[in-house]
C-alpha cells in the first residue's frame, strides 16, 4: 500500500513524516528526492539556463546555484515557480513511478508537499493531508525560517489552496494545536493500518 502524506508548508507534514519513520514506515521525501535531483549537473544547467547567472554564487571557489536567491525570485514571480516546477516535478513523478512499479507488498509513505500540484497522489492507494490554520502557519514558518511575514504569505499563497487539498485528500488530520496532539491523532490512524 501506498499511503501519499501531503501539507502545505508549515503544517506539521515533516513532523508526521518523521514520527512514521520512527514507527518503521519506509518514507520517500520528496524534498530530499527534488534536492538530489536539482544537484544534479544536466538539471542545475537547465536552471541556470532558465533563471540566468543572477542565481549563482562562489562558494569555496566554486560556482553554484545559490538557493536563497532562486527562492526569492520563484515566490516574487509565479510564472518563474512554475517554470522551476516543470523541470523538477516530472523527474520527482518519475521517481515515485519507479517506487510503485517495484513496491507490491509493503507500506510505504510519499511524503510529498505539492502531492496533488505534481499529480503524485495519482500514485498513492490513500492520501492524507495534515492540515493547519493559515494564521497558525504563518506564525510557524516565519519562526522556523527566519523570514518576514510578507514573504511567508507568499509562500502559502503560491501552494494550492487549504480548500482544494481538503477536497482532494481520502484523510485530513488538523494540526492546529501541540505536537502531542498530532502524535496521538497518527498514531489512531497507524492502528487502523
Amino acid at each position: 500500500m501506498i499511503i501519499g502524506l501531503t501539507g502545505g508548508i508549515a503544517s506539521g507534514k515533516t513532523t508526521v513524516s518523521n514520527y512514521l519513520k520512527t514507527k518503521g514506515y519506509r518514507v520517500y521525501d520528496a524534498d530530499i528526492i527534488a534536492r538530489e535531483i536539482f544537484e544534479k549537473r544536466e538539471v542545475e544547467k537547465e536552471i541556470i539556463k532558465e533563471f540566468g547567472s543572477s542565481i549563482l554564487s562562489i562558494n569555496n571557489e566554486i560556482q553554484k546555484i545559490d538557493r536563497k536567491k532562486l527562492k526569492k525570485i520563484v515566490f516574487e514571480d509565479e510564472n518563474k515557480l512554475k517554470i522551476l516546477n516543470n523541470i523538477i516535478h516530472p523527474k520527482v513523478f518519475k521517481f515515485y513511478e519507479n517506487i510503485k512499479k517495484i513496491n507490491k507488498k509493503e507500506i510505504i509513505i510519499f511524503d510529498v508537499p505539492l502531492l496533488f500540484e505534481s499529480g503524485i497522489d495519482s500514485l498513492c492507494d490513500i492520501n492524507i493531508l495534515i492540515s493547519a490554520e493559515e494564521e497558525i502557519r504563518i506564525k510557524r514558518v516565519m519562526k522556523r525560517d527566519n523570514i518576514e511575514k510578507k514573504l511567508a504569505e507568499k509562500i502559502i499563497k503560491s501552494q494550492m489552496s487549504e480548500n482544494e487539498k481538503i477536497n482532494k485528500a481520502d484523510i485530513v488530520i488538523k494540526n492546529n494545536e501541540d505536537i502531542e496532539s498530532l502524535i496521538k491523532k497518527i498514531e489512531r490512524f497507524c492502528e487502523n493500518l
